[in-house]
């Protein structure tokens, strides 16, 4: 974590790191089970940041990557963000569908109906697995919808998300999620973006003072 995480005590962090944990294990066992293959997980990483660091941290507004939107209603309002590197997408497809050649630079890049639906699905588990871990420590309960996929700049999906939310919230927690078996890894950025009243909630939840 760099210094700007620091606003985050010892106690804030291991909580956090719990869920991150958590929702890791969680997407390596679905996955497993989908890849019919084992999966490993890494320790992922874990921050609490201000709204408007985001898009710096996925490699600044004007980086193209593959996203899948999932939003979140029930106790939680929110949207779950999921975004991978282009490469990180094609290997996901790869390890699905075999080897497929892909032209991978900035807007050539386009999915097929077939693997959209894969990285479609990949964002449903890892966006799934999170949720799961993030009921469970808070105790609330949240639905998922079907994940919206796209290919654009950083900027324009944060637009998107910030449109489609209304009055965000002031913070995003952010996960970095690296799978991976003998031969490859997946590594993805689970961006959980809580309108206003659902910041204090879940914080609230987690005993810490919103």
């Amino acid at each position: 974590m760099n210094g700007q995480d620091e606003h985050i005590d010892s106690q804030k962090k291991d909580v956090l790191q719990e869920i991150a944990n958590i929702g890791s294990g969680h997407a390596a066992t679905a996955l497993a089970a989908l890849l019919n293959r084992p999966i490993a997980q890494s320790i992922p990483e874990v921050a609490l940041i201000p709204l408007n660091d985001v898009p710096d941290r996925l490699g600044g507004p004007e980086k193209t990557v593959a996203a899948g939107l999932i939003e979140l209603s029930g106790d939680i309002s929110a949207f779950f963000m999921v975004v991978f590197e282009l490469e990180q997408a094609d290997r996901i497809i790869n390890m699905m569908l075999g080897d497929i050649e892909r032209e991978t630079t900035g807007k050539m890049w386009q999915l097929t109906e077939l693997e959209e639906s894969v990285v479609a699905e990949t964002v449903n588990i890892l966006g799934g697995s999170y949720l799961t871990a993030i009921c469970e420590m808070t105790g609330l309960c949240a639905n998922q919808s079907t994940p919206c996929i796209c290919v654009d700049m950083v900027g324009a999906v944060m637009s998107v998300v910030l449109a489609e939310a209304g009055k965000a919230g002031d913070f995003a927690v952010f996960f970095k999620s690296v799978l991976s078996n003998d031969d490859d890894r997946i590594m993805g950025d689970i961006i959980l973006l809580p309108d206003e009243p659902s910041c204090g909630k879940i914080l609230r939840s987690l005993g810490f003072e919103a």
